[in-house]
């Protein structure tokens, strides 16, 4: 069988949201049976220390020797997604990627200019926030990320994490539909249920109060602060109350949680472990999640998976994921989502309802599933040209 060669490219650390799909769908392709197509992993623009070995699995018999490293130069920021990482995007890393390859798949729309220089190519296309929430960035950052869709109309294929994303790009780009597929992230094994005492205990929570968990950054988008404002309405009937924010926090929050006089109600818990997250989620008895715009939202599925009953916007991505197994709200109406929050907190039978289809929701969302649809993507590609 004549073997086939494709070459992922990724240009962000593992421990962001497309890093980690990444990583889990590197791990998800090489896992498959063997095929007539083989993937190497090119990891770009790292911020810092990027280790082979830490995007592949312990089982693997060649753990590194199929992924290689392209550092950020130290003249740029080290830290992040500003402006010379953005540079780089556009000028430097795309000239870098090797010939040789049958196909590429570019991981991220933040790479487009990656496809003048690796053809053919898919792209993963995750989310338009440069054009739909323009001041999510400085000026000149948002421009330089929206002219990396430009180039995206001459790849040979478009994968989507989202029926959502789908329809968003193909309302703003005339591409051909029949080029374009959606595939969703999966969840990993990692986020099973845990018992909930232990979780606790692990954490250092206390037992007796109610907590609250919300996973991501602070963001505009995330919508951090109708959480906070909804938590200052819920102390005042439950004043033991606890919000657990996984992730950094922004000083914008940090105000308002002074003027709320949330300091008691609100910990941050930062740089956590896969498995320390899973735990979090364990321990919770409802996670929220407010954000207004998503390409995906994988704590989500997260959660789900773990058995913690999920409340979310009803916003962009987030009902498809979901289905019938959250309860949604308006994700600007703080009133809504305290009396949301209040009634599954006085509702142990609703929460349990809703820990149970989640379990259900999110068995269908693996890692596995979606090597499958990726290769079955590639092969469209590769039959094709």
């Amino acid at each position: 069988m004549h073997s086939r060669h494709v070459l992922l490219v990724n240009d962000h650390p593992a421990w962001s949201g497309i890093g980690r799909y990444v990583r889990e769908l590197h791990l998800a392709l090489r896992a498959q049976p063997p095929t007539d197509l083989t993937v190497d992993l090119l990891l770009q623009n790292m911020p810092g220390r990027a280790d082979p070995a830490d995007w592949c699995s312990p089982l693997d018999d060649a753990p590194a020797s199929h992924v290689s490293v392209q550092p950020r130069p130290r003249w740029a920021d080290r830290n992040g997604f500003g402006l010379s990482y953005l540079i780089n995007s556009h000028l430097r890393f795309p000239r870098r990627i090797p010939n040789g390859y049958d196909l590429y798949h570019i991981s991220s729309q933040m790479m487009g200019a990656s496809i003048g220089h690796a053809a053919p190519a898919v792209v993963t296309v995750h989310d338009l926030i440069a054009f739909r929430l323009a001041a999510n960035q400085p000026p000149v950052s948002t421009w330089l990320r929206r002219r990396h869709f430009r180039p995206l109309r001459r790849a040979s294929g478009l994968a989507f994490t989202s029926e959502f994303s789908r329809r968003d790009f193909l309302t703003r780009f005339d591409y051909p539909e029949h080029r374009t597929t959606v595939i969703h992230h999966g969840v990993s094994d990692a986020f099973g249920p845990r018992d909930r005492a232990a979780s606790r205990n692990a954490l250092q929570l206390p037992h007796d109060r109610p907590v609250l968990l919300h996973v991501g950054s602070e963001e505009r988008r995330k919508n951090v602060e109708t959480l906070l404002e909804a938590v200052a309405v819920l102390v005042k009937e439950r004043p033991d109350l606890l919000l657990l924010r996984i992730g950094g926090g922004s000083s914008r929050s940090r105000r308002l949680i002074a003027r709320l006089r949330l300091e008691r109600h609100v910990r941050y818990v930062p740089g956590i472990s896969d498995s320390q997250l899973a735990a979090c989620y364990s321990a919770a008895d409802l996670f929220v999640f407010p954000s207004y715009f998503e390409g995906f939202g994988l704590p989500v599925l997260e959660a789900m998976k773990a058995g913690c009953p999920v409340v979310a916007a009803r916003a962009t991505s987030l009902p498809e994921i979901t289905g019938e197994a959250a309860l949604l709200f308006e994700a600007m109406d703080v009133a809504a989502l305290a009396r949301t929050v209040g009634s599954l907190l006085d509702d142990a039978s609703q929460r349990e309802e809703l820990r149970r289809r989640g379990m259900a929701r999110a068995a269908g969302f693996t890692w596995e599933r979606a090597a499958r649809q990726t290769l079955e993507a590639y092969r469209r590609v590769l039959d094709s040209t």
